[in-house]
């Protein structure tokens, strides 16, 4: 499997970054790492990306409850950016929620590809990347 160049972790909690990004980092699937605070950061982070002609994240994991604007709320501004389908991010909501209105929330939103526990572990990154891979015509033999 061929990494992949950028995930954008959304989290306001600093130990949860880094456990994540060591997560990602140990695994060697992916080039680049970004981190937002909250779901402004990230949106802004996206629209940047957007006006300079950069490459988007391919993958974003996703907190529900952050400060200024919680996941939630990114994805209903995501959902204004009105990304054609092939450009659109492969989103991962994790949280500690318990709330089965949070699950089910995010199940039914059509931008959140799944909903999983925190903390992200390795085998659910490594699910996710295939997944990206298999809908871009990346699989494990492409270069």
């Amino acid at each position: 499997m061929t990494p992949i160049n950028r995930i954008l972790l959304v989290d306001d909690d600093a130990v949860t970054n880094l456990m994540h990004t060591r997560i990602i980092r140990k695994s060697g699937k992916a080039a680049h790492i970004d981190v937002a605070t909250d779901g402004l950061q990230a949106l802004e982070l996206i629209k940047s990306d957007l006006a300079a002609a950069r490459a988007l994240p391919e993958l974003v994991f996703l907190d529900i409850n952050m400060p200024r604007m919680g996941g939630f709320e990114f994805l209903e501004e995501y959902a204004k950016l009105g990304l054609p389908v092939g450009e659109q991010l492969i989103i991962v909501m994790l949280s500690t929620s318990l709330l089965h209105a949070d699950h089910a929330r995010a199940e039914a939103d059509p931008h959140v590809h799944s909903f999983s526990d925190k903390p992200l572990r390795t085998e659910k990154l490594l699910e996710v990347i295939a997944e990206y891979q298999r809908l871009h015509g990346r699989g494990a033999d492409a270069a």
